[in-house]
């Protein structure tokens, strides 16, 4: 019994551990500081961001009581939307993560990708990340 709660004690620090990663690691930031950063006014985005997350096409973590958005889903300079194809990699990663899970898999080296973190390569190659997040989610298959 005592090894189980050992156990479940380090799974708890872990998590702890890597959420603390993610938020000191400056990718997701308040509505307020999306808005500084895109360069559009808060009152603006306020309508937009609520409307993009409830339709599935970016998503947040929360985090203090307050929703905190990734800097890297937008495309600065092309109508601040999120990157194509985000929407596609969120549908697959929502059918077994949400929030925090989806930031762990963006942030987390993969694999199926060359090592790289789904992030670093968002902007540059999605469509490959349409197909990693399908290898993420059917788990692992036997021949």
């Amino acid at each position: 019994m005592s090894e189980h709660r050992d156990t479940s004690l380090r799974e708890l620090q872990m998590l702890e551990q890597a959420k603390k990663t993610i938020l000191d690691s400056g990718d997701f930031l308040p509505q307020d500081q999306i808005c500084n950063r895109l360069g559009v006014s808060d009152m603006a985005l306020t309508t937009v961001l609520a409307e993009l997350e409830a339709g599935g096409h970016i998503f947040s973590i929360e985090h203090a009581g307050y929703s905190l958005f990734p800097t890297y889903v937008f495309e600065v300079g092309i109508g601040h939307g999120p990157v194509l194809h985000l929407k596609a990699i969120l549908d697959v990663l929502r059918t077994k993560k949400h929030g925090w899970g989806i930031a762990f898999w963006f942030a987390s080296s993969n694999p199926y990708i060359g090592g790289c973190r789904p992030q670093d390569i968002l902007l540059f190659d999605a469509s490959k990340l349409v197909l990693a997040a399908l290898d993420e989610v059917s788990g692992i298959t036997h021949g």
